[in-house]
């Protein structure tokens, strides 16, 4: 597989991929992206991807240079120009306001940059899967509309960065010392009671696209789902837990902190109709 990008039209091998240095992607984070998986050069659920995105920048009031089509068909050709027809690849793409002298009003005659690349992608195996990940729990310090898939990330690196430090793969945000929202980068779920529950969709966590994969798998397997918020009080209720996303898929939790959790027959039954869908 080759490395590859694709800026505003244009192939370009992956080490030229440059963006001007005061686009206001680096100034001021002002802009909006997507991760999206190829399985044997297939993408996965590109189109709700694809939705996401548009949704992120019409929060923000960016506009988008390319329809729907056509951002489906530049992620269909980078993956052949990558020569990964046949592998798995990680497709990210992201878009800004453009660039301009920097200062923080809408720029009136900035032009969208639209950045993609595609690299190789490694899932977990699963042996390690079968183990379960370490999690810890963190204040959740973000902005307000976390429903935006927004380039501003500084708290979930923070947030990620506590985990490593602890041992962990990820950390659980926990909104004023009450309840789960959701990981640094992922949703979470838990099973309590034999009902799985996970934080419902607002402004205060993303609408995952394997997180709603799940919904379904879900309702499919005849497993009761209850999206209200999963409140530090009720950890020791919980049975079974995991976390979602478009590069971890369907991870086991095995402890929150000190708290130790089993994978369970629930959520194994879940990666297991998982994984028939990338095929």
């Amino acid at each position: 597989m080759r490395q590859i990008a694709f800026i505003n039209g244009k192939f370009l091998k992956w080490e030229d991929a440059l963006i001007h240095a005061e686009d206001r992607a680096s100034n001021f984070g002002d802009g909006v992206y997507e991760v999206v998986v190829a399985y044997g050069g297939k993408p996965f659920h590109a189109e709700a991807h694809i939705e996401r995105l548009l949704y992120s920048a019409s929060q923000i009031e960016l506009p988008v240079p390319y329809s729907p089509d056509e951002i489906l068909d530049i992620i269909l050709q980078a993956i052949r120009e990558a020569e990964a027809e046949d592998e798995d690849s990680m497709i990210y793409f992201q878009l800004s306001r453009g660039f301009s002298p920097r200062d923080h009003v809408f720029p009136e005659d900035a032009e969208p940059t639209f950045y993609l690349t595609v690299k190789p992608f490694h899932p977990m195996p699963m042996d390690e899967r079968r183990r379960g990940v370490k999690t810890v729990t963190y204040p959740d310090i973000r902005w307000a509309r976390c429903d935006i898939k927004s380039l501003n990330l500084l708290p979930n690196v923070m947030a990620r960065e506590y985990a490593k430090r602890k041992g962990a793969l990820e950390s659980l945000f926990v909104k004023d010392g009450v309840k789960i929202t959701e990981a640094s980068s992922s949703n979470f779920f838990a099973f309590i009671d034999g009902r799985l529950w996970t934080h419902p969709l607002s402004n205060e966590i993303l609408s995952g696209i394997t997180r709603g994969i799940v919904l379904k798998l879900s309702k499919k397997l005849g497993i009761e789902v209850v999206e209200r918020p999963i409140l530090l009080s009720m950890l020791e209720e919980i049975e079974e837990a995991f976390i979602t996303s478009t590069t971890k898929e369907i991870i086991p939790v095995s402890s929150i902190d000190s708290l130790r959790l089993p994978v369970g027959e629930k959520t194994m039954s879940l990666i297991e109709e998982f994984q028939k869908l990338k095929k």
